[in-house]
């Protein structure tokens, strides 16, 4: 099944998996490793079905199918496509998180998307850092995102002020994909000022967001927004970070999960690259100093997969 297709077109048994699914999106928070596992063993509709035997009381008070539903519309109505694990766009890669061990996180339920679908599963680098980034940071950013759109790389970022906008900004410059992933629902672009650039990106990329339309992002989602980040990509670069980015976050999930991480240094008296620097220092990252260092660090990982 071909999840391009209106919600409204499914079969009545892919429909009834749908509408369980967005009600568990909208009843649990992203990365819940717990309900995770139940949906490696159960359907979400039968979960949905009996929730009393998994479900706390906070959940079960919030699990309601017709919310799901004017969700579903309300995303159609916001040219919102609903990704679920087997259809078509649905990224591979997503189903390496609970690799990570124990502790690794979830897998999303399911995913919304605006833009081109495909180009989820299509090679792309995350560059990723501080909000708050110098003219240095920005500058780097921006000549490496264009190296690698020019070099056919789509990039991936956060759509976050700082280096997140250089990133997206200098791949639409060059005419290239980009893919922005979100901590809200896509149909509340955050931050507002970057309305505009969220709707270039649906436009010339994809947009893609765990959580449903209407939901606001939140700290808990920002952090689980990072484990997406991470497995979307084939490689990461932090380009600029303070020692409490979160974008080191994004860097160890990478790590974690066999990706090449890529940091790039900055002057020692500077505290915006000191995250950067401990990255490099810890040996989760490499150095990275061009786009062709970040391509170099994309054909790394390429093969390693083909010798796996």
């Amino acid at each position: 099944m071909n999840s391009t297709q209106a919600a409204g077109s499914r079969t009545p048994a892919s429909t009834e998996e749908l509408e369980a699914r967005v009600a568990l999106s909208l009843a649990v928070e992203p990365g819940d490793r717990r309900l995770c596992g139940l949906l490696r063993e159960s359907t979400a509709a039968e979960l949905v079905a009996d929730p009393a035997s998994w479900a706390k009381t906070s959940e079960l008070a919030r699990l309601s199918i017709d919310a799901a539903r004017r969700a579903i519309d309300a995303a159609r109505q916001h040219s919102m496509v609903p990704v679920l694990s087997g259809d078509e766009p649905w990224p591979a890669s997503l189903d390496e998180l609970p690799g990570m061990g124990s502790i690794g996180p979830a897998v999303p339920i399911m995913l919304w998307v605006r833009g081109d679908a495909a180009l989820l599963s299509s090679p792309s680098v995350a560059i990723t850092g501080a909000r708050a980034c110098t003219g240095y940071g920005a500058h780097v950013t921006t000549e490496i995102a264009a190296q690698l759109a020019a070099a056919g790389t789509a990039v991936l970022s956060g759509a976050a002020y700082g280096v997140d906008a250089a990133a997206h900004r200098a791949a639409l410059a060059e005419d290239s994909p980009t893919i922005a992933v979100l901590a809200g629902g896509l149909d509340r672009p955050y931050p507002a000022g970057h309305a505009q650039l969220i709707e270039r990106i649906a436009e010339h990329g994809a947009l893609v967001s765990e959580m449903p339309p209407g939901l606001a992002p939140t700290r808990h989602r920002f952090i689980m927004r990072s484990r997406i980040i991470a497995a979307l990509s084939r490689a990461v670069v932090v380009t600029e970070a303070g020692m409490r980015s979160g974008s080191l976050g994004v860097a160890q999930i990478a790590h974690g999960l066999g990706r090449p991480v890529g940091a790039v240094p900055g002057p020692v008296t500077s505290a915006a690259s000191a995250g950067c620097h401990a990255l490099i220092q810890q040996g989760t990252a490499q150095l990275v100093t061009s786009g062709a260092d970040a391509l170099a660090l994309v054909s790394a990982n390429s093969r390693t997969e083909r010798a796996a």
